[in-house]
């Protein structure tokens, strides 16, 4: 089980490096440049305010719990 938990440990810090590799390939050294800049950037601000969102949804139908003075 330790085994198997360091092995999937390490197959996703491979994917990290190797991620990161190609972004900063694709990043520098092709006319791609800007358009990844762009994606990159439209995600970021998607998933920042996909969280604002969330956390007004959140409050707007969370349920008030009552106050437990009564405590029949």
């Amino acid at each position: 089980m330790v085994k198997t938990e360091k092995i999937r440990g390490s197959i996703l810090v491979a994917i990290a490096v190797v991620g990161f590799l190609v972004y900063s390939y694709i990043l520098f050294a092709t006319d791609f440049g800007l358009i990844l800049m762009k994606l990159t950037a439209i995600s970021i601000v998607g998933i920042i305010f996909f969280i604002i969102g969330w956390i007004g949804f959140t409050l707007n139908t969370d349920e008030k719990t009552n106050n437990n003075n009564n405590l029949d």
